[in-house]
């Protein structure tokens, strides 16, 4: 059970991050915003390495690039460019493809072979989440569509790096992180400087603890519990993170902001929890056994 209680940590965390991200998108740039959550992250797992002794890992370089620039770059500046063009609901939907996303890369793009109880669970969760999230409203046009186009990029970007983060063997989860943080704060800093001026940004002080919140929890921690995951579960497992959390999101709605819980979500949630517990083969043959 303990893989399952770090899915759903992870899934909670994250599936705050759009409220945060709401509060300042406005104000501060897809960019800016990116640089900010990117660097106090690294600063955050800077300092919890400081503890840890010093381990000899063999990781190719490249691969913190690459992770840097496909988990951390370009999906953090196309969410938060692309929220300002759908709902909350739509967002979530998009971004819930990246199992789906992950999976096609697996079978088609490094031939990997997927048990067809993965497959099934993660074609079984994306329904779920269409019965969740299903928005009630029309979409309004080419604004739409083209949030629509960025958060479906940030969704393949994301399933890229899931998979590349499965290179990431040996040494400490916080150490890895903290590279691609890093890495990804020396990338994203001359972006920002050239195409968004971030030292004129006015910030009210509670926009500011959102960001610092952001930087923390949705950037510092959130990668060291996944990464973390990913080892132990590989990149499959881990990718249906993006299919709980919408799953928080209504409930946490129902009991913080007294939104309504209606048939349609009772039903979406129940077929997401089948879809997990599908995703694991050993748990569907240990309860046939028993039969």
């Amino acid at each position: 059970m303990r893989k399952y209680s770090l899915l759903l940590i992870i899934s909670c965390i994250w599936g705050s991050q759009f409220f945060f991200v709401a509060l300042v998108t406005n104000d501060v740039g897809a960019i800016t915003l990116s640089l900010l959550k990117a660097l106090i992250g690294a600063v955050c797992l800077s300092m919890m390495s400081a503890f840890l002794k010093r381990e000899n890992s063999n990781v190719n370089s490249k691969y913190y690039v690459l992770i840097a620039i496909f988990e951390v770059v370009i999906p953090f500046i196309l969410i938060a460019q692309g929220q300002k063009y759908v709902s909350s609901s739509i967002a979530s939907m998009l971004i819930a493809m990246v199992p789906i996303i992950t999976l096609v890369l697996f079978v088609y793009f490094f031939k990997k072979k997927v048990s067809k109880f993965q497959t099934i669970g993660i074609l079984l969760g994306f329904f779920g989440i269409g019965v969740l999230s299903w928005p009630t409203h029309e979409m309004n046009g080419s604004g739409t569509l083209f949030g629509t186009v960025l958060l479906l990029l940030a969704a393949m970007s994301f399933a890229l790096s899931l998979i590349l983060m499965e290179k990431l063997e040996g040494g400490s989860p916080i150490v890895h992180m903290r590279n691609v943080l890093g890495i990804a704060t020396v990338i994203l800093l001359p972006m920002a400087i050239i195409f968004e001026q971030p030292l004129q940004i006015s910030m009210s002080g509670f926009q500011l603890v959102a960001i610092i919140i952001l930087g923390i929890f949705h950037s510092g921690i959130v990668y060291l519990l996944y990464n973390l995951l990913i080892k132990k579960e590989g990149a499959l497992f881990a990718s249906f993170s993006n299919y709980i959390v919408p799953v928080v999101g209504v409930t946490l709605g129902y009991f913080i902001l007294d939104e309504p819980l209606v048939t349609r979500h009772f039903i979406g949630i129940c077929i997401i929890l089948s879809a997990l517990l599908l995703s694991k083969e050993r748990v569907v043959h240990k309860n046939q056994k028993e039969y």
